[in-house]
């Protein structure tokens, strides 16, 4: 076999391969011959058909299986020898006839170098939170909303009311599409409709009529409406006040805790740090992940991203029902995962680097810490600890989670970091899903 490199620009190599003919030919040869014993056609025995009708027949099949079995083990002995780290490969035929030299090109993608550099350019606003007996009243209150019963009043509207709303909406002054509504439940200070709708039924009485005027924001979901001006006739049809329930021990058991009143405030404030801490740590992990990306520069593989799309393809159709969905990868547009999958990669082999280069691992005292998190959320929490030590993927996964927290930690401490006041519960919706625990 002989083999050169052409070296191409960016991350990509092309690697010259010819083989003998006599390599190929040969196991050609032996495979048509095997055929020939069993063979069935029209007018011979088996095994007494001419070895060039069955050439004739099945040769160019034969061949290209033999291609199929052979090239890739040269090729791959080939990038060994030649100490390439290919992530990705594409085989170009140049040459197939029989009796001559097999010549191929392999181009080969590379892992690209990734030089971590200028993360004095990172920039982390670390959020600083205010979490007292405030917080945790407004945590118990937004819970006792959640169980509350509605009753029926005869008075105006006020914050925190349930209305039945008929309403009709123009833009333009034509009414448009998905803009209308007749008996629709609406609770004033949701935060359900657009800006400025709730507060315009504020003040309303039953049956009363009003037009409203409101903007739509800039980032609205529909394109035709996003920052136009529109105003909304509503009639009022019922208003209801909430009633909400005590603290007290019956209250208290709907949250499967069992220790009364004194023991779910301690729950509830426990909760609340725990939810935190995760808020503030994922607020900064994000930035740094972002700032990562925009600031080292790389050739990111295709190959690596294409994967990434397949994989992203795969977990749709999966979340669609898998195989009942009858939905198929081919017909899923590579553009609708291309961007974030394309971060992705970058991001894993940013972070692997780091990882590398500074010989960041899983310490014992990281691994117990993360683990006693996990546990102290359950009632049996050393269930949870020997579950957990003794499950090989779970014990991985946060090992991963260790050597992450502590590169984060290295980044932000070689960046700029700088402290920025929010509310808990802004941060807590902004950050976790579906606003964490209420």
């Amino acid at each position: 076999m002989q083999v050169s490199v052409e070296k191409k620009e960016g991350i990509h190599c092309v690697l010259n391969i010819e083989l003998p003919a006599a390599e190929i030919d040969t196991e050609v040869s032996k495979r048509i011959q095997r055929i020939a014993k069993t063979a069935k056609v029209d007018g011979f025995r088996p095994g007494k058909v001419p070895a060039g009708m069955i050439k004739k027949k099945y040769g160019e099949q034969v061949r290209f299986e033999v291609l199929g079995d052979v090239l890739p083990h040269k090729y791959s002995k080939a990038i060994q020898e030649q100490k390439l780290n290919a992530v990705g490969v594409e085989i170009e035929i140049l040459n197939n006839k029989e009796g001559e030299a097999l010549k191929f090109n392999v181009n080969v993608e590379l892992f690209p170098e990734v030089v971590v550099k200028d993360l004095d350019k990172v920039a982390v606003e670390k959020p600083v939170v205010e979490l007292g007996d405030a917080q945790t009243e407004k945590m118990i209150s937004n819970l006792r909303k959640q169980l509350a019963t509605w009753k029926d009043v005869e008075r105006e509207v006020k914050a925190d009311d349930r209305v039945t709303i008929d309403f009709v909406g123009r833009v333009d002054g034509e009414v448009f599409e998905g803009g209308s509504a007749n008996a629709s439940e609406v609770t004033i200070g949701s935060g359900q409709m657009i800006p400025g709708f709730e507060d315009g039924i504020i003040g309303m009485k039953k049956d009363e009529e009003r037009t409203i005027d409101v903007t739509f924001p800039e980032d609205y979901q529909n394109d035709e409406l996003k920052g136009k001006a529109a105003q909304f006739d509503i009639v009022v049809k019922n208003i209801k006040e909430a009633e909400l329930p005590e603290i007290d021990d019956k209250f208290v058991e709907q949250f499967g805790i069992k220790g009364g009143v004194d023991e779910f405030y301690a729950e509830i404030k426990q909760n609340m740090a725990r939810e935190l801490k995760n808020a503030i740590n994922k607020t900064v992990k994000t930035q740094v992940f972002d700032q990562l990306v925009d600031i080292i520069d790389f050739d990111v593989p295709k190959s690596l991203v294409q994967r990434e799309i397949d994989r992203s393809k795969h977990d749709l159709i999966e979340r669609m029902g898998g195989a009942k969905s009858k939905m198929k990868a081919e017909d899923i547009p590579d553009e609708l995962f291309k961007a974030k999958a394309e971060k992705s990669v970058k991001l894993g082999l940013i972070l692997q680097a780091i990882v590398r280069d500074q010989k960041f691992e899983a310490d014992q005292e990281g691994i117990d810490a993360v683990i006693e998190e996990m546990a102290s959320v359950y009632e049996d929490a050393q269930e949870v600890r020997d579950h957990v030590k003794n499950n090989k993927k779970e014990l991985e996964n946060i090992k991963n989670v260790v050597v992450e927290n502590k590169l984060v930690d290295w980044v932000v401490e070689q960046g700029q970091a700088t402290e920025k006041t929010e509310d808990f519960f802004d941060l807590i919706k902004k950050v976790l899903p579906q606003g964490g625990m209420f």
